[in-house]
Order: C-alpha cells, then sequence, then structure tokens
C-alpha cells in the first residue's frame, strides 16, 4: 500500500506531518522531497512512482490549484472519466481555496477551520479536527474501494505524456541553479541602489518602499528585466510571496543581494546557498531548498 501525494512545494510542512502519520500506521508515501534529485525527469520519475502507488490524494490549497504540477502533471489525469478514476481520488483541502470543477463533486475532508502552528519543517494542529480527519483517511486508503487499478494508471500515464510537450515547453523557459543569498553590509550601499532606481518604480510613494535586488551577471544571458521591475520573490516557508525591484547584476560573484525587508518577509537567510528558480515570464524569484547556513545583515 503506497500513496501518491500531489501538493504544491508551499505545503511540504504539512505534507512532511501527512508523511509521518500515514507512515506509523504502515502506509508508504511517494513524496518528492524524498525522491526526486536535481536532474531528474519530472514525467519518468512521476511514471515510476505511479506505478508503485496504489492511491492517489491531492492536498488543495492556494498554491496547489495555481502549481504546475496539478495544471500540468495532473489536470488532465483528473479530468478523465473513461475509467471513472474522478471516483478514487482523494482530496485533502487543507487551506481554504476554489476547489478544482473536476473533483468539485467529490467528497473531500475539510481542514480550513483548523488551528495550526509551524514545529521545525513541519505543522502541528491545536486544534482536534486532524485527529478525526486522520482516523477517516487511514480508513479510507485501507478500504480497497480507492485503490487505483492497473488500468487506470495506464489512463493517467496517457494524459500525462499527452501534455508533456506543454510540460517541456513551460520547464524549459525556468532557470534553476543554485546560488548564494547575501545581503547589503550597510544602509549606504543599500541607499545607493535605491537611488539608481529613483523614478523607475511604480507604485511607491518613497525611495524607502524600493526594496533593491541584485542577481549574478551569469544570469544576463537568462533573464534581462528593465531597472526597477518589480519582482515576485516566494520560498517555500510561508505561501505567499513578497516584492523586490530589479537593480541589476553583480559582476564579482555567483551571490544574489536581496533586501533584510524581503529576506524577512519570506523567511530566507542572508549567508545561505540555495537552489532557486527563475521564471521570466512571471518576474517570478524562488528560493527553492536551502542548501548551507551562517550570519546575519542588512
Amino acid at each position: 500500500m503506497r500513496v501518491f501525494i500531489s501538493h504544491s512545494s508551499k505545503d511540504k510542512r504539512f505534507v512532511r506531518l501527512l508523511k509521518d502519520s500515514l507512515l506509523e500506521n504502515s502506509i508508504e508515501t511517494w513524496f518528492d522531497e524524498d525522491q526526486l534529485d536535481l536532474g531528474d525527469k519530472l514525467v519518468n520519475k512521476l511514471e515510476n512512482a505511479l506505478d508503485d502507488s496504489s492511491h492517489l490524494v491531492i492536498i488543495l490549497s492556494p498554491s496547489s490549484v495555481n502549481s504546475d504540477w496539478v495544471n500540468f502533471e495532473l489536470k488532465r489525469a483528473i479530468e478523465n472519466n473513461r475509467t471513472g478514476l474522478n471516483s478514487k481520488i482523494i482530496p485533502i483541502k487543507y487551506k481554504e481555496c476554489n476547489v478544482p470543477d473536476e473533483i468539485s463533486d467529490l467528497l473531500h475532508a475539510d481542514l480550513t477551520d483548523e488551528v495550526v502552528l509551524p514545529d521545525n519543517d513541519r505543522v502541528k494542529f491545536i486544534s482536534s479536527g486532524f485527529d478525526n480527519f486522520f482516523l477517516k483517511l487511514v480508513r479510507t486508503i485501507r478500504n480497497s474501494a480507492k485503490t487505483i487499478t492497473k488500468t487506470e494508471k495506464e489512463e493517467i500515464l496517457k494524459s500525462i505524456k499527452a501534455s508533456k510537450q506543454a510540460v517541456d515547453k513551460h520547464q524549459k523557459s525556468i532557470h534553476r541553479g543554485n546560488y548564494k543569498l547575501i545581503g547589503y553590509t550597510t544602509l549606504e550601499s543599500r541607499k545607493k541602489f535605491q537611488n539608481k532606481l529613483k523614478g523607475k518604480v511604480d507604485g511607491v510613494e518613497s525611495i524607502e518602499d524600493i526594496k533593491p535586488l541584485l542577481l549574478p551577471y551569469s544570469l544576463i544571458t537568462v533573464y534581462k528585466p528593465e531597472l526597477g521591475t518589480k519582482l515576485m520573490v516566494e520560498g517555500d516557508e510561508l505561501p505567499f510571496g513578497t516584492e523586490a525591484h530589479f537593480a541589476g547584476y553583480r559582476n564579482d560573484d555567483l551571490a544574489i543581494a536581496v533586501d533584510k525587508r524581503t529576506r524577512d518577509g519570506i523567511m530566507i537567510d542572508f549567508d545561505n546557498y540555495y537552489q532557486i528558480e527563475i521564471d521570466p515570464e512571471k518576474n517570478l524569484i524562488r528560493f527553492v531548498n536551502k542548501i548551507k547556513t551562517n550570519a546575519n545583515t542588512v
């Protein structure tokens, strides 16, 4: 018995709790954090994962219903009605969101009224609803009626492979790499770049509202926004992002300089190495995984 968990990376804290709880009840999971390595072909890994999985769980949240994972890899699968696959999906509504039309008729577990607190790299529920939910989930998984058959897996993979061209096109536009995150050593150095962007940033009332971000020069061929472009910066710790303003390129290293207010807004740490993703079409920079730790700056 193995559960495939489809989710957004922004919900990993909850998914880690869910994974550990299922494992304590002798239910294994397929969780990309454990099974995906850098450079892995997502569709190939997904094929192997589905082949080994008996159940399909989808975590619903604002992040997941808008994520590339659900939109590209699984959306076509859940649209497929030929095998009755829709009735096999186990949706878990973790945060308030619009449930995708394809599974809106399914009865789903609803945790949106529960109270949670961060607990290191997981969350913990301080209200009673999780215990009742988890008991029902384990019973549902152990109920063979929800087991995905070989034919249904083949239908899922057929749908995924049909969308592979769209997946590949989108993936190729996203740059991925490992970079050091730094800040500005003094307020004066930050102010220099704020002055550089003065008059170039829309919607700011004062120069202090400008949050300059510098990219390594090596990225100039990958991403070349105009000075003052508003960037959305996201991390994996929080379900929302914060903004920064493009201030140019650094010439001397492979570091990304980010204002302390931006770093604090998404809980990313100075003087650490991160795996990052840059989506030029969306002016989006995501700090995906922290690789190494150290100190403090502005």
